[in-house]
């Protein structure tokens, strides 16, 4: 009979529950998927990896460009549509990152992705000089140090039949390039295929999608018991291990050379930009230290974001402009014109600046293939934004993937087309949000956009890029991949 009542007061609960949450969808104005009892929507993200960028776009097609659904009670809004975007990205009381954003801070901390409110507007103001074209200049030789060893990686497996799984091998390159040149500290990742670090990202990385992704692991307790979470401790140790012997190894570099203080301006007057993590070390926010821990979390997250989201972007554009041979021939084109006679020299920074067709090729990749799929924002106060009131709590996902691949903003949205992106050519701004925008833009673009420059001009004039028939199997991690890799064949140029 207890056991009876029990039940029975269990059932009443969750039907309860399932009346207040489908009380709430029906006053809201949104169309969505209708909710299950406990666990909302969450059923539909009980996934493969695989499977996840098409149930975004099955809600797209059933429910418009803006989709209501719930994991367990939590109430999210799926945007698809750049006026939509515009009024989150270009908000200044939007900057919150989602929920899903908490899952990272056992990695990245407090750092400058997942920090809001006083202490992000006072970090990204700090470290915002970091990336002055001033001090970009300064990489240009470290980028194409690392592209010599990287094309010295990818000729041993360039016969012209071999198809090469470029992200793995582009990974190392990405890293020793954010290492060297804003951390001032040199690894030599590209001399070990295996290196922990990387493998290490990759492991967090696939936990924390993982987590995105299902609710359930979503969960605290279910995570803790789980084998994800001795997963997630274990790389947790190699990365922050790395982390902190980078700080150490620029610290003692520092005190070597009795460098205690930064100036602010030059003899000349000129006023003086630092490498990033020099500013960390050396500076003050508030007339205050930067703490040892919020060294370390910010340099976690530029690790993090100056590799891996560059890893993506080279490797799609590499698979873009293997299987378009005229795009191809007019990327070599424009090397000739810029190199002249001598055509295995590096570029200077004003010559990266002229191939503006090959910028137009990493925009039109970066279109079909984002790094960053997806951006959540958390909703912390009622907010208005494009004739929409957003209530407090609510996570708002931008599906920036699909946006790009809307036959509403571009033409024959899947073919590739690096011409969309001719200069006079208007189109809504927000329609392309590869680097977001608004005060939360990427603050690496400039850096991101220069390091895939220099690595796809180098590759381009001493290799042909071939087609492989192997088609990747996208999945929407941290950053965009293939599950079963990027693939190209690669053949020397016999003028080079």
């Amino acid at each position: 009979m207890i056991l009876l009542l029990v039940v029975f007061f269990i059932i009443l609960i969750l039907l309860k529950s399932w009346w207040n949450l489908l009380s709430v969808v029906k006053r809201s104005n949104l169309k969505g998927p209708t909710p299950l009892p406990l666990v909302g929507n969450g059923i539909d993200f009980v996934i493969k990896p695989t499977e996840f960028l098409p149930v975004l776009e099955r809600y797209q097609k059933n429910f418009g460009n803006i989709v209501l659904m719930h994991l367990f009670s939590d109430p999210y809004i799926i945007m698809y549509h750049p006026q939509h975007m515009e009024g989150i990205v270009s908000h200044s009381e939007t900057i919150t990152k989602g929920r899903s954003y908490t899952f990272l801070r056992p990695w990245l901390g407090d750092g400058l992705l997942t920090s809001t409110g006083s202490k992000w507007r006072a970090h990204r103001k700090f470290l915002t000089p970091a990336f002055h074209f001033n001090i970009l200049q300064n990489f240009i030789p470290v980028f194409w140090k690392n592209e010599k060893f990287l094309r010295d990686n990818l000729e041993k497996y360039a016969d012209g039949a071999t198809d090469i799984n470029l992200f793995p091998i582009i990974a190392l390159s990405a890293l020793d390039n954010v290492t060297e040149s804003i951390m001032g500290v040199s690894f030599n990742a590209q001399r070990d295929s295996e290196s922990k670090y990387v493998k290490a990202i990759s492991k967090l990385s696939a936990v924390v999608a993982n987590r995105m992704r299902n609710p359930f692991i979503a969960n605290e307790i279910i995570f803790n018991l789980s084998s994800y979470k001795k997963i997630q401790d274990k790389a947790l140790e190699i990365v922050h291990g790395h982390t902190k012997k980078v700080i150490e190894i620029r610290r003692e570099e520092l005190k070597k050379n009795n460098i205690t203080s930064l100036p602010t301006t030059t003899d000349t007057g000129i006023k003086n930009k630092h490498a990033f993590l020099d500013l960390l070390l050396l500076s003050k926010i508030d007339g205050q230290d930067i703490s040892d821990e919020a060294v370390r979390e910010e340099v976690d997250t530029f690790l993090f974001e100056g590799h891996d989201t560059t890893t993506s972007g080279i490797t799609f554009a590499l698979f873009c402009i293997s299987r378009h041979k005229d795009v191809q021939q007019k990327i070599l084109t424009e090397q000739k014109l810029i190199f002249a006679d001598d055509f295995k020299r590096d570029a200077t920074y004003s010559e990266l600046q002229q191939m503006k067709y090959l910028e137009m090729v990493i925009k039109e990749s970066l279109r079909l293939y984002p790094s960053v799929p997806l951006v959540e924002r958390m909703i912390t106060s009622d907010v208005e934004v494009s004739g929409l009131t957003i209530k407090k709590d609510v996570s708002v996902i931008l599906d920036i993937f699909h946006m790009q691949r809307s036959e509403e903003f571009y033409e024959d949205p899947m073919e590739f087309r690096p011409d969309r992106f001719e200069s006079g050519i208007t189109r809504n701004p927000f329609s392309w949000l590869a680097f977001s925008a608004g005060p939360r833009n990427c603050i690496g673009q400039k850096f991101a956009m220069l390091e895939m420059k220099v690595t796809l001009s180098g590759i381009i004039r001493h290799f042909e890029l071939l087609p492989s028939k192997q088609e990747p199997k996208l999945v929407a991690d941290l950053i965009l991949q293939s599950e079963n890799g990027v693939h190209i064949k690669l053949k020397p140029r016999n003028f080079c």
